[in-house]
């Protein structure tokens, strides 16, 4: 049976159990965020699941609000389309890299060659640049939040594993 000193931290979920002779804890022990009711808010949610409304509403309002929910609706059956499209697309790729902000996977949109602007560096142990002056990138666009990601391109990426193993044998 918990005592009544014993409390949930509001942060980690944490039960935090405290000495009757210290009294309470300021800070949670497990992930150090204050307890107190510093950046906490109280809310209480109606039981019966339905929002209380006044009698003083204007019926304005309520068509206003039907007509979001419409909007709403026809909004959700567009980004049902939406998110089907990508998955055919996702379904056709080799490879659908994670995005490195929201972990959807990326869609293929194109190579990118670099032409003049890439300057290649010589390694003095490999003797020639990892990469060549004409290399290729796949570029990758996340559906969910439009991050744009480059990665090597297969040719090039065999060709710079090739000469690391190179190296490595030397």
């Amino acid at each position: 049976m918990a005592h009544p000193e014993d409390q949930i931290c509001p942060w980690c979920q944490s039960e935090i159990v405290w000495d009757p002779e210290i009294g309470p804890e300021s800070a949670c022990p497990h992930c150090f965020n204050d307890l107190g009711e510093y950046r906490s808010i109280q809310l209480t949610v109606p039981r019966s699941g339905q929002l209380d409304r006044s009698e003083d509403e204007d019926e304005d309002e309520d068509e206003d609000f039907d007509a979001y929910e419409e909007f709403d609706e026809n909004e959700l059956e567009g980004m049902d389309e939406y998110e089907e499209g990508a998955q055919r697309l996702l379904d056709h790729q080799e490879e659908a890299p994670e995005c490195p902000s929201c972990q959807s996977f990326m869609l293929l949109a194109g190579v990118h060659r670099q032409a003049d602007t890439f300057e290649p560096f010589v390694h003095r142990a490999a003797r020639q640049p990892l990469l060549p002056a004409g290399f290729a990138s796949q570029v990758f666009v996340c559906p969910s939040c439009f991050k744009v990601e480059h990665i090597l391109a297969e040719k090039d990426r065999l060709a710079m594993t090739q000469l690391l193993k190179q190296v490595g044998s030397q």
